[in-house]
């Protein structure tokens, strides 16, 4: 292990001038994010700006998914003017979005020389370059960005823990990270029961890391849960009645779409929307399935939550072979990237041109997609004491988890490739020339560079 060494200057702005020029590329391509995304973040955001700075009153404020994305972007609009339009908050918000992931990269680069060497560290920046997915999602106003600089957080945070176990900073940031994190992502909240697993286990097989780590870890998840439940119920309190959504509600019906998705059609990975599914045995039977689950709440007078619910129980049940082939199909699909914002024969991206070049840049980047994913498994494989780690693969387990049993779409696994991209350049650098290619690269960039094992 390595203490982490901040006097590397050179890093940090070839991080910065490096990510200013992938915002602009990635800006630039034929296909991009939903500016807005479901427009939910950023209608509520902007209502929040608007109320903080006077201009609207409290009923028009809502809070009717998850808490975090308000919290994130509403401090970026309200530094726009008050008559801005939804063009101008969206510049806003996403130069304040390049901003917190560019520092995200930076402590990406301080976790990996933390745990490994400088030169993993390197690595797991380039891996950002090669495939800069992060650049995508944050040309939207959407939740993934936060999420990501929240589990950067969080586990920068343990890395300050692990190497100094009794100094408080660790733990608060740690405990900021994954706090925030959960109000982005409210599934991610697996990785406290998988959290506890490790602590039950470390009680009986590893007593130095229970010993060390073990109690202070369990105070970390009940500050969080704390935490976690006090802005959860600010947020009802603030929505009250003013919207018929709720956190509640929208879970249910994300969960009926994730009955219906890879159910009778799993090899159909097109992006469930009515624009591209239309056609889809499985999404008409979704559609049907919500008709008629509307009518038996009119008839029984029942609420939409015992409705659904009733519904979701039901069906797995009755359906295991479905049940159980749709959870793993949903986890390799959330591996899978495809372009969903423009038809493939419409595609034209430099050389690539039609669906033959569409396909080919598809095989392309998920083929990066799939190195990394093996530089992750090789790193799992080969590492010791992988309870050291425990946050890197607990999060990525956590999300498989929920959105395999619930619903699945590749964005909604991207907070956790903080994890999977530190775990993978620490597994592909164990590789020789993998490693001799990343050793000539760190001398032109690192004052002194040593090539640490581990």
């Amino acid at each position: 292990m390595h203490k982490m060494d901040f006097s590397t200057k050179r890093i940090t702005i070839a991080i910065v001038l490096i990510s200013f020029l992938m915002m602009l590329i990635v800006s630039n391509l034929p296909f991009k994010a939903k500016p807005f995304g479901d427009i939910t973040f950023h209608e509520e955001s902007k209502n929040m700006a608007l109320f903080i700075k006077g201009d609207i009153p409290f009923d028009k404020v809502v809070i009717t998914k998850a808490p975090g994305p308000i919290l994130f972007y509403t401090p970026a609009y309200l530094l726009a003017p008050s008559d801005a339009n939804d063009d101008e908050l969206w510049v806003y918000g996403v130069v304040f979005t390049s901003i917190i992931i560019t520092i995200s990269l930076l402590l990406i680069f301080r976790i990996a020389t933390s745990f490994f060497s400088k030169e993993v560290g390197l690595l797991s920046l380039l891996l950002f370059f090669i495939f800069p997915i992060h650049c995508y999602y944050s040309l939207g106003i959407i939740g993934e960005a936060p999420a990501f600089f929240s589990l950067a957080l969080a586990i920068y945070g343990w890395a300050i823990a692990f190497h100094e176990p009794n100094r408080k900073l660790g733990w608060i940031v740690m405990t900021l990270g994954l706090w925030f994190l959960i109000l982005n992502r409210p599934n991610a909240m697996l990785i406290l029961g998988i959290g506890f697993l490790v602590i039950f286990y470390s009680f009986f097989k590893n007593k130095i890391f229970f010993n060390t780590y073990g109690k202070k870890i369990a105070v970390t998840f009940f500050s969080i849960g704390v935490l976690g439940i006090g802005v959860l119920q600010l947020a009802k309190y603030i929505t009250g009645n003013k919207s018929g959504m709720n956190q509640s509600s929208y879970f249910y019906y994300v969960a009926h779409q994730g009955r219906f998705e890879f159910r009778e059609e799993p090899t159909d990975f097109r992006f469930w929307d009515n624009d591209f599914r239309s056609d889809s045995k499985d999404y008409q039977n979704w559609s049907k399935s919500g008709e008629y689950l509307t009518k038996v709440m009119e008839k029984t007078n029942r609420s939409y939550e015992e409705v659904y619910k009733e519904f979701l129980i039901n069906d797995a049940i009755e359906h295991p072979f479905w049940f159980t082939r749709q959870f793993f199909v949903k986890c390799i699909y959330g591996h899978l990237y495809f372009i969903n914002s423009i038809s493939p024969e419409k595609f034209v991206m430099g050389p690539f041109k039609g669906s033959m070049g569409y396909w080919i840049f598809i095989l392309i980047i998920n083929s990066i997609n799939l190195l990394i994913i093996a530089g992750a498994f090789l790193f799992l494989i080969k590492q010791r004491n992988l309870i050291d780690y425990w946050i890197f693969w607990s999060i990525i387990i956590a999300l498989l988890i929920f959105h395999g049993l619930i619903y699945m779409e590749p964005r909604y696994l991207f907070p956790s490739r903080v994890a999977l991209y530190i775990m993978s350049a620490a597994g592909l650098y164990r590789l020789r020339w993998v490693k001799n290619i990343i050793n000539r690269m760190a001398v032109y960039l690192f004052p002194i560079s040593k090539n640490d094992k581990f």
